[in-house]
């Protein structure tokens, strides 16, 4: 059986960590942490959220959200999947060429 649909409040929760950290601002990131320990646990954190977005898990239950939601989640995946390869987080590969045509064909379709 396929979980991600049942994985997509934790992917929207985690993706609200990894936006606020790209918008640099840090009553955001302490919200949205906040917020995402509140429904998974104290034992999640900020780096915890950009592991979880960077990975496959994620990416599969990104691919359930409607396609407006979509485009925010591509964002926060690819931004988590280039932190957690730059800052060692995981044995995660930067975004390449693959992950940048997919955002590109769902802001295209958007449109």
């Amino acid at each position: 059986m396929n979980n991600a649909i049942f994985d997509l409040p934790k992917t929207r929760l985690c993706a609200a960590v990894v936006l606020a950290w790209g918008y640099a601002d840090p009553l955001k990131v302490e919200n949205a942490t906040t917020a995402l320990q509140a429904e998974l646990g104290n034992g999640w954190s900020s780096t915890s959220a950009f592991q979880f977005m960077a990975g496959k898990t994620a990416k599969a239950a990104l691919d359930t959200a409607d396609s407006e939601e979509q485009i925010s989640l591509l964002v926060a995946y690819q931004l988590a999947k280039l932190v957690s390869h730059e800052f060692g987080l995981g044995a995660v590969n930067k975004p390449d060429h693959i992950d940048r045509a997919e955002l590109i064909a769902a802001i295209s379709a958007k449109h």
